[in-house]
């Protein structure tokens, strides 16, 4: 493609990105002060549009950019080099040393849902849980008891169990102590055989306490606190006038419902970037959509992806470079 074509493309891209409306040649003149001729720049848009780069409107004679023409635009800003952003306030507030992974990764997922103006995702993976480091038992009231469990790749489980017979301090004590004696630091392999052991020596009396534990520590969920999904920004699709249409906003956010979809969408990657764009989506909801996310390394122990869902016609350079932002910031 010879640079003038490109550089009508690209002229029509930006203005359809800011304001959602086909353009036509005259109106393209005089926002960009093309040095060509009106006349010119119909025939450069009508080849355009049989390459498959831009789609002719039906209400008008103007033209937007296809999924094809977005895609040539992107590899083009990647081949050219993003300016990556450095930000020495997000890097301060998105220091590991002031906060616990779930909460540094929630909050990098709101500031980036805030600087794109768009919906933000982000899933993390943390190594696979094989013990119990930590574990304890609290009355709260003579018929409540807060249990809860620390594993060995940081997830955390805290429950209320309620019981129908009290049980006094002396006897909480006993059971707390020869748990932790017993479980931590022990492989979860082996706590259903610990939990008959301690079923069997001595503590009988409390078999229904200990199989509500059992469960708690080996539940079925278990696999769940490996992985992480986070969504935030979803009221700002309304910054967008497509989504005036309650049907196309219903449909929308209905593919927020479920996390473990969201998890499908955009965690079978370790690339450093990447772009799907348009009809690239593999379910019917994403076709207009656009998903980009970014590949870190919080640790040795936890990855992840973080990145956006939004309409094709979003700022792809800005956005593309505040992911970026996020991505490193969480890497470092």
């Amino acid at each position: 493609m010879n640079e003038r074509k490109k550089m009508i493309l690209f002229s029509i891209i930006n203005s359809y990105i800011n304001l959602g409306e086909p353009i036509g040649s005259k109106s393209l003149l005089n926002e960009y002060s093309l040095d060509i001729s009106s006349a010119t720049i119909r025939n450069e848009m009508s080849t355009l549009e049989k390459m498959g780069l831009l789609e002719k409107a039906h209400t008008s004679g103007g033209r937007f950019p296809s999924d094809k023409g977005y895609r040539l635009y992107v590899d083009n800003l990647l081949e050219n080099s993003l300016n990556i952003k450095e930000n020495e306030d997000l890097e301060k507030i998105l220091d590991k040393r002031y906060g616990n992974v779930s909460k540094i990764v929630e909050t990098a997922t709101l500031l980036l849902s805030k600087m794109t103006n768009l919906t933000a995702v982000s899933y993390t993976i943390r190594n696979n849980i094989t013990k119990v480091i930590n574990l304890e038992l609290l009355k709260i009231d003579p018929n409540m008891l807060l249990f809860i469990v620390v594993y060995d790749n940081g997830s955390i489980i805290s429950d209320r169990i309620y019981m129908i017979d009290e049980i006094s301090d002396d006897e909480l004590a006993n059971i707390s102590t020869t748990l932790k004696e017993s479980i931590e630091g022990e492989s979860l392999k082996d706590i259903s055989n610990i939990f008959d052991r301690l079923k069997e020596n001595g503590f009988k009396k409390y078999e229904n306490l200990l199989d509500i534990l059992e469960k708690k520590i080996n539940n079925d969920s278990l696999s769940d606190l490996t992985k992480e999904v986070i969504i935030k920004g979803l009221g700002n699709i309304f910054n967008f006038k497509e989504f005036e249409d309650p049907i196309k906003a219903k449909e929308f956010i209905k593919i927020f419902d479920s996390k473990e979809r969201i998890w499908e969408l955009i965690e079978n990657s370790e690339s450093d970037l990447k772009i799907t764009i348009g009809d690239e989506n593999e379910i019917n909801e994403l076709k207009d959509n656009t998903i980009i996310t970014s590949h870190f390394n919080y640790d040795k122990d936890i990855v992840g992806q973080i990145g956006i869902i939004g309409l094709t016609r979003i700022d792809y350079k800005e956005v593309i470079s505040d992911i970026k932002l996020i991505s490193d910031l969480l890497s470092k």
